[in-house]
């Protein structure tokens, strides 16, 4: 049935309109009226990624606009445009929403002109007094191609009415109380349903009843739920009380047991975001939480930071759909509100200003009732780095915990920074912060403590890490339980080379073979410079990398030729080895080795 527009009032006409949209955005976001609210009133995810919204300014207006009317538009317009250049508001398309489509004369003499009209109005307005960057940052977004800026008039209100039946039944046609009936009448008979098929020996009961005969009973009493356009309402009966799960959208959930131990458990959805804002949930608790106890401290705990909490309390409660009353010494968990998750970045600095470890966190935040605290949990993109914090407003103190998964068959690429991190979190360093982009402040200090990671252990990840840039081969983070002082220098020894540093050691004798393409003229001569072509190979999680060739200079040598192309090298004035990356030599063969000799002039 088509709504009757022009008869609602102007606050049901909107409310109306808002809870369409909702219903058909479920992320977008009200915004309350204020004086800077910059001519927004919902904000909806825009569909190239969040990062950008578009505004809906939502009108009552269901009759041919007057000039007074028009100017509200136009008002609101110039007022979202405020809000990109002076709020930040990340504005991408703008909608007008109402109950009244656009005549011919709306469209081409006032609408489709209205917003360069406003644009070159705010620009003179000497009061607005636009900067040159808001004035250019302003005609940038009216001139972004595919830039859509558009009515959506009665047809796309009665399109979502359509679509969201459930909407104008309840706020138009009595739905509501329709929906609490029929809760009430679920429960009743999912307690004990009367018309269910007797025994055989005509004594009530379903001893005899199958489930698959339940079906259809069911799905029909879950669709009559299915008419509130604010939340969903799941059921279950169950032989024992099953654990209630967090699962998105779920905001309550109640559960009653028989006598004979079964369990009957209700689940209350939000259908989107703002629902809770639309249709708020009246409570009254009192905790049973004596002084002193593990109750009262986690009762605290959740008062100032909005940790979850889990007590025994007496309570009335508005559920929506007749699920709440009155309840004595019922088992309540309440869990957190998450605010909407930010970027962050950390870092660690040496007492001299030295950086050293940067790791992007995502942050989600929680307060309590009380408003005098904050809890924040920060993961890294690897999700082996998770820090806790809670910040005590009143005493403006800080207290902060790390914890640090095993990073076994993480890429190291991945985990190299939570663990350059970790290894740096130790005094007498200071932990940074940043928002996405821009400076970073001092944060907090670090006090005396262990490190969480071995600095050793954090060298060899790094390591590992700046050698996958030389192979396609995805590098995981070992056992570490395993790890031995050779895989560490060796990983060291690696990185260095592909770097282009020179790695220096000593050697003693060794004994190789001298191939048809290496010439020895040990005549009258014995002492040398002797260079080797290698394979660069570094063994990780039983697998053998091979990432280029390494050139091996023996400084000073002293040659003997042996049988059968055999030859003998030991040191002669040193023992010095030089090991250099040999980019532009092919990798050898690993039993066949080139070899080259330099003659060195007798002192």
């Amino acid at each position: 049935m088509p709504i009757a527009w022009t008869t609602l009032d102007g606050g049901m006409a909107e409310t109306v309109v808002s809870v369409l949209l909702f219903n058909e955005h479920p992320h977008a976001i009200r915004v309350r009226p204020s004086v800077g609210d910059a001519g927004i009133d919902v904000l909806v995810p825009h569909q190239q990624g969040a990062s950008a919204w578009d505004v809906y300014q939502i009108k009552k207006f269901a009759q041919n606009l007057t000039s007074s009317q028009k100017h509200q538009i136009e008002s609101s317009f110039r007022q979202a445009l405020l809000g990109l250049v002076r709020r930040g508001v990340p504005l991408a398309d703008w909608y007008l929403a109402m109950p009244l489509d656009p005549t011919l004369e709306n469209l081409l003499d006032w609408f489709t002109a209205m917003p360069g009209a406003v644009i070159t109005e705010m620009m003179t307005d000497q009061d607005l007094s636009l900067t040159d960057d808001e004035a250019s940052a302003i005609k940038a977004w009216y001139e972004m191609p595919d830039r859509i800026i558009e009515w959506k008039g009665l047809g796309y209100c009665e399109t979502l009415a359509s679509k969201h039946w459930s909407v104008a039944d309840y706020y138009l046609n009595g739905g509501s109380e329709r929906i609490r009936n029929a809760v009430a009448d679920l429960a009743k008979i999912l307690q004990r349903d009367l018309t269910l098929p007797s025994s055989e020996t005509g004594e009530e009961g379903t001893s005899l009843l199958e489930p698959g005969e339940l079906h259809e009973h069911l799905d029909r009493l879950g669709r009559s739920l299915d008419g509130d356009p604010h939340f969903r309402y799941g059921f279950s009966v169950d032989p024992t009380p099953p654990p209630i799960l967090v699962e998105p959208g779920l905001i309550a959930a109640t559960q009653q047991v028989t006598p004979d131990g079964r369990c009957i458990t209700f689940r209350l959805f939000a259908r989107f975001d703002e629902a809770l804002n639309y249709r708020p949930i009246p409570m009254s608790l009192r905790f049973r939480a004596e002084p002193g106890s593990g109750a009262r401290e986690a009762l605290q705990d959740w008062l100032k930071y909005g940790t979850p909490l889990t007590t025994t309390v007496d309570m009335d409660s508005g559920l929506p759909g007749g699920l709440g009353g009155a309840l004595t010494d019922a088992t309540i968990r309440i869990t957190p509100h998450d605010r909407p998750q930010v970027s962050r970045r950390w870092r660690i600095v040496a007492p001299d200003g030295t950086v050293l470890a940067e790791v992007p966190l995502t942050i989600t935040s929680t307060t309590g009732p009380s408003g005098t605290g904050v809890r924040f949990t920060g993961r890294d993109p690897s999700g082996i780095l998770t820090v806790e914090g809670r910040h005590d407003l009143t005493t403006d103190t800080m207290t902060l915990s790390f914890t640090f998964a095993d990073a076994t068959g993480h890429e190291v690429v991945a985990a190299a920074p939570a663990i350059e991190f970790m290894a740096s979190l130790h005094h007498p360093n200071q932990i940074q912060v940043a928002d996405r982009y821009g400076p970073y402040r001092d944060f907090v200090g670090i006090e005396p403590a262990t490190s969480l990671i071995p600095p050793v252990v954090a060298s060899y990840l790094t390591a590992l890490a700046a050698i996958q840039s030389y192979t396609a081969t995805a590098i995981t983070v070992p056992d570490l339980a395993t790890l031995t002082p050779n895989d560490v220098q060796a990983a060291l020894r690696v990185a260095a080379l592909l770097a282009g540093d020179t790695v220096v050691g000593s050697w003693s004798a060794i004994q190789f073979t001298a191939y048809a393409d290496a010439t020895i003229d040990t005549a009258d001569h014995d002492h040398y410079q002797l260079a080797i072509i290698q394979p660069l190979t570094l063994a990780v999680n039983s697998e053998t990398l091979t990432l280029g060739a390494v050139q091996n200079t023996f400084m000073s040598a002293r040659l003997t030729e042996l049988d059968n192309a055999q030859w003998f090298a030991e040191p002669n004035l040193n023992d010095t080895v030089q090991q250099t990356l040999a980019p532009d030599e092919p990798v050898p063969e690993t039993d066949h080795q080139p070899v080259r000799t330099r003659k060195i002039p007798e002192a």
